[in-house]
């Protein structure tokens, strides 16, 4: 099986494939961490008294920004992937032979 050789066209599509991916990291980065701090760091750093009571203020900021995130991160991959699989059908035409 060979491939094609890839026009201008194809490489933009990987590149613009890459930055997705790369704000899909990004984006469950912050998923993850908002959601950590919201859901298990900030209770137990205010339950142990390392931390005062009014910090609990921001768990209802965390949440939201988290969702958005997830939200986002599912949107940035696919169109990532969607770009990667548009790629690799134009580059190799057939995935077996």
């Amino acid at each position: 099986m060979d491939p094609r050789v890839m026009t201008t066209d194809q490489w933009i599509l990987v590149d613009h494939s890459l930055r997705y991916l790369v704000l899909f990291v990004g984006l469950v980065i912050n998923t993850a961490m908002s959601f950590l701090l919201a859901h298990a760091i900030i209770p137990s750093l205010v339950n142990t008294g390392e931390m005062p009571a009014g910090m609990t203020r921001l768990r209802p900021v965390l949440y939201p920004i988290s969702f958005v995130s997830a939200i986002l991160f599912l949107w940035s991959f696919s169109i990532a992937i969607t770009g990667a699989i548009s790629v690799i059908q134009a580059f190799y035409p057939r995935y077996a032979i």
